[in-house]
């Protein structure tokens, strides 16, 4: 599917059936404190879109 070749939904669905991949997700939790990096967080979530009036 990554090689960008197409697979038809049901061959897809029967590989996912038989394969049953297995999804985890963890992360580790940094113990210090960046400024920085927060701030780049807020400016991301909280800016206006280049594309509105806003911006």
């Amino acid at each position: 599917m990554q090689d960008g070749k197409v697979i038809p939904a049901e061959e897809a669905g029967a590989w996912l059936r038989k394969n049953k991949p297995e999804i985890d997700i963890r992360w580790t939790v940094n113990e210090e404190h960046d400024e920085d990096t927060y701030r780049r967080l807020l400016k991301l979530l909280f800016s206006p879109r280049p594309d509105s009036r806003a911006a």
